[in-house]
């Protein structure tokens, strides 16, 4: 009988609760349970270096078995690799197939994958499962139910922020079923700091792991920003520090959010586009106002937007960019002429409870810092007069403009009179 190894953490920074789970599904899988694990998150998360982790934790004598590289133009040949198992005959693409061929094929696997775990504990692995054709759903559907009595383990990963009705059903459903379900989030910025430590042999410096976290804790990103920041000579590295020498995203980071936004449905690219010429945070009555909308029509693909993590929930029907890199990347390729008079239309519709209801957003020293700002203090003394740093001044001025989708202190000044009057 095969073991299982402990799943190995220096490989995966932030994931220790995913590894356990991994390490569960390992444990009963050695013991003769069948068990699935199902693993979603958006594009660049880590499900893919998961699933590699899960098959590397495997011991002699641990059988693995794959299907990725989808969607195929056919059937996979066979459908899970490491099976031993022939070409599918009579079988075509989609729903095609008649579902007695299709379930005697499943059959088929069934035998094969039973024969196989009569040897020794399996792990299964499918990345992608939003890709997969009619065959191989049915396959996820069916097969871990009737082989729930072998040692065969199943981690069936698949991307979130694309519609895929099909895959959230049969999820749905494995999850009724019994199996254990993780969600992979955005690092945190003590695992960024680590991947950062780890990629360039060498501790960073503030500038650097400021630029880093603006990728938002996604490990893709950081990783794309790392390499075109080695590739075009942006760190310097020296005596275990590595610092920031240019802050300018490189062609890898663009590449990256090329393809992340080109997965997008037209309607959301749309929105991406409208909210990127706004603030950093914004209004779902705004962007329905741009476009004309009605507030739950603009929430459809606002949904696909916060599923792909390219869009987070700042408040009550208050959104913002998960990503600074991605917001200004879209930013770039909306003309500038463009930008001003979108950004100009929506502060010109904002009505007097909007402001009112921005500046309740605002934290005791925050209404503290811009009350005084607005009355005509300079940052220097505002600091001296409530006892903090210019710098801590200007931090929490930064998070009063950004909350009140505001620019300057004249239009500080303007919003707190108008707050004034109808309070």
């Amino acid at each position: 009988m095969g073991t299982a190894a402990a799943v190995p953490a220096s490989r995966l920074r932030g994931r220790s609760p995913e590894l356990r789970s991994v390490h569960d599904l390992l444990e009963s899988t050695v013991t003769g349970h069948g068990a699935v694990l199902l693993v979603e998150g958006p594009p660049g998360i880590g499900k893919s270096r998961l699933l590699s982790a899960a098959e590397g934790a495997t011991h002699r004598g641990f059988g693995v078995a794959h299907l990725d590289e989808l969607p195929r133009a056919t059937v996979p040949e066979p459908l899970f690799a490491g099976l031993e198992m022939a070409s599918p005959a009579g079988l075509q693409h989609g729903g095609s197939s008649d579902r007695g061929d299709v379930l005697a094929y499943i059959g088929e696997l069934a035998v094969h994958a039973a024969k196989r775990a009569a040897r020794g504990p399996t792990l299964i692995t499918v990345d992608d499962a939003q890709c997969a054709e009619t065959t191989t759903l049915e396959a996820l559907r069916t097969l871990p139910v009737w082989l729930a009595g072998y040692p065969v383990g199943w981690i069936i990963a698949r991307r979130t922020g694309v519609p895929d009705p099909a895959v959230a059903w049969l999820f749905n459903e494995l999850e009724n079923l019994g199996a254990a379900r993780t969600v992979l989030g955005s690092l945190s910025d003590d695992a960024v700091a680590q991947i950062v430590t780890d990629r360039l042999g060498a501790r960073p410096d503030g500038d650097l792991l400021a630029q880093a976290n603006l990728a938002g804790g996604n490990p893709q990103l950081v990783g794309a920003l790392l390499e075109g920041l080695h590739d075009e000579g942006g760190v310097a590295i020296a005596s275990g520090r590595a610092r920031l020498l240019s802050g300018r995203p490189s062609a890898q980071v663009h590449e990256v959010i090329h393809d992340w936004v080109a997965r997008l449905s037209p309607a959301a690219r749309h929105i991406l586009d409208l909210a990127a010429s706004l603030d950093r945070e914004f209004a779902v009555e705004d962007l329905a106002g741009l476009l004309g909308w009605a507030a739950e029509d603009v929430r459809r693909p606002l949904d696909e937007l916060v599923a792909a993590d390219l869009i987070s929930v700042a408040g009550e029907d208050v959104l913002a960019f998960r990503h600074d890199l991605v917001r200004q990347w879209v930013a770039g390729h909306v003309p500038a002429a463009l930008r001003r008079a979108l950004h100009g239309q929506v502060t010109r519709r904002r009505r007097p409870h909007r402001v009112r209801r921005g500046w309740l957003s605002l934290t005791e020293t925050e209404r503290t810092v811009a009350g005084l700002v607005a009355s005509g203090l300079t940052n220097r003394e505002v600091a001296d007069r409530i006892f903090l740093s210019p710098h801590t001044v200007s931090f929490h001025l930064r998070k009063v403009y950004r909350k009140l989708g505001i620019g300057s202190r004249v239009e500080l000044t303007r919003l707190s009179i108008e707050n004034e009057r109808h309070r």
